[in-house]
């Protein structure tokens, strides 16, 4: 690993001009995620000066996203069908390709005792889950004239800021609870509870969190409920990391409470394979509800954006990997996975081309495969998060357990009082590494300078390809930390809070 020299005056004098020129410009959102995001991803005279003074590449420690391979049978699939023109050349409705939306419901089906919920009308495609929760905003703000939305957080960061665009009032939602030593729990749903008003019409919270990796407790998911369903609020629940949750026993789906307490009215879902299949670049997501007028809203709204989700494109993806979750939700209920198999072929071959044409031999080896994958993907994030942790352990003041891959928050001592700001920027450009703290996920950057309650609060996305090169990156930051808190003065020093 390359030690740190600290940069000469005039190195930091153009870096200062440089960043200076950027907040001077005024960007679209001046808050601390997308200035952030634009000093280190959108400024190429920044990144060649700092990759010439470090001889650096730059890297991502709170990527938020995963380096690891998507599953080869589903690689082989989009190839396939993009080869065979499939898809690609077809028009479809608003919602999306029939084909993908009855496979969604059928899987979403599965987890329910032999019963039919959802049909395929009650799913909607979209670009992504980020398309879908955007699609639910705009509905909101369409549909009634002072609404207010409630977000629990820490949270992905767009929620904010979609309700900056609508102009539609937000509350952020906040707790964060002791449960033993160094062990916290962050659970904005009493605070959540708390700010209910007449006003509410939404409530967005993400389940498992991200970037916590916690999943919240049934009771307080069930007062959520009840309370949305008494106030006829309608919930919106975020399970984009649901597959990835290290013991799975340990999640209850938030519609399996909702069919049970009368509410499913009231909830919608978004999902995607941004994380869990990790193909965040192909935008495929979608969103499910029995909420008739929610998704009519939706449809219309998507008509008017994109005609229809380019998700569709991938429908034969869409397709079987419904199949493979069918048959693996049904699988912890029934042994027997030969018969589940030929059943869920059955009834998958009558909308589904892609399952039709499949033997049940072929369809058994995709299944068992991507079985596999998944073990194997837990296990690496796992085995990643431990050793993550274990070089970070005598910087880490407070932690959440492992419980969900492959992203969580970490509370580094030492930097309470200094400017975060000042702080990421210069281990920037000291040592090309990017990071996303606090501000990135709640409220803004001087109330987690000030709350005692809060701190510096570091992401750590432990799914980057170059495993060594995340390591030897929280070894700088440990050997940054020092030499900065010792010598302040040597650094560029702006006192920006965003």
């Amino acid at each position: 690993m390359k030690k740190i020299v600290i940069p000469s005056k005039a190195f930091f004098n153009k870096a200062e001009k440089i960043i200076s020129g950027i907040i001077n410009q005024q960007p679209l959102y001046q808050d601390y995620y997308h200035i952030n995001d634009i000093i280190t991803d959108d400024t190429p005279e920044l990144q060649k000066l700092i990759l010439k003074q470090t001889e650096l590449d730059k890297f991502k420690i709170s990527a938020g996203t995963s380096d690891y391979v998507m599953y080869k049978a589903y690689k082989d699939k989009i190839i396939a069908d993009f080869k065979n023109n499939s898809y690609y050349r077809n028009y479809n409705n608003p919602p999306g390709n029939n084909e993908a939306r009855f496979a969604l419901a059928e899987v979403e089906n599965a987890k329910f005792d032999n019963e039919l919920i959802y049909t395929y009308k009650d799913f909607s495609l979209a670009e992504g889950s980020t398309g879908a929760i955007s699609e639910i905003f705009e509905y909101i703000k369409r549909s009634f004239q002072v609404p207010e939305i409630i977000i629990g957080t820490p949270t992905y960061y767009l929620y904010k800021y979609l309700a900056k665009f609508f102009k539609i009032s937000y509350q952020e939602a906040f707790s964060i609870e002791s449960v033993r030593e160094k062990t916290v729990f962050f659970n904005p749903i009493q605070d959540i509870l708390a700010k209910l008003s007449k006003k509410t019409k939404l409530v967005v919270i993400v389940q498992p969190n991200n970037p916590t990796n916690q999943i919240y407790v049934i009771k307080d998911v069930k007062r959520l409920l009840n309370e949305c369903k008494k106030r006829k609020i309608l919930l919106l629940v975020d399970e984009l990391f649901s597959e990835l949750i290290f013991a799975s026993y340990q999640f209850t789906p938030t519609d399996i409470l909702a069919e049970k307490m009368g509410c499913l009215n009231n909830l919608v879902i978004v999902k995607g394979y941004s994380k869990s299949k990790n193909l965040a670049g192909l935008r495929i997501g979608y969103l499910f509800s029995i909420n008739k007028k929610l998704i009519e809203g939706v449809n219309q709204i998507s008509e008017q954006r994109q005609c229809f989700a380019g998700s569709s494109n991938y429908s034969g993806l869409i397709a079987l990997d419904s199949f493979v979750q069918s048959v693996k939700s049904k699988a912890q209920k029934n042994p027997n996975i030969s018969e589940i198999l030929r059943k869920t072929k059955k009834i998958f071959s009558k909308f589904s081309p892609t399952i039709a044409n499949l033997k049940i031999v072929k369809l058994k080896k995709i299944y068992v495969g991507y079985i596999d994958y998944l073990t194997k993907l837990k296990k690496y994030y796992g085995e990643y998060c431990k050793e993550a942790y274990e070089i970070l352990e005598d910087e880490i003041i407070q932690f959440v357990p492992k419980i969900v891959a492959y992203n969580t928050i970490v509370k580094i001592k030492g930097i309470d009082n200094v400017n975060f700001f000042d702080f990421c920027l210069n281990f920037y450009l000291c040592c090309n590494v990017v990071t996303q703290i606090g501000p990135c996920f709640a409220f803004d950057q001087n109330r987690w300078q000030r709350d005692k309650n809060l701190g510096f609060w570091l992401r750590l996305s432990y799914s980057r390809k170059n495993k060594k090169q995340f390591m030897d990156s929280l070894k700088l930051l440990i050997q940054f930390k020092k030499i900065y808190l010792n010598s302040p003065e040597k650094f560029l020093k702006t006192n920006l809070t965003f």
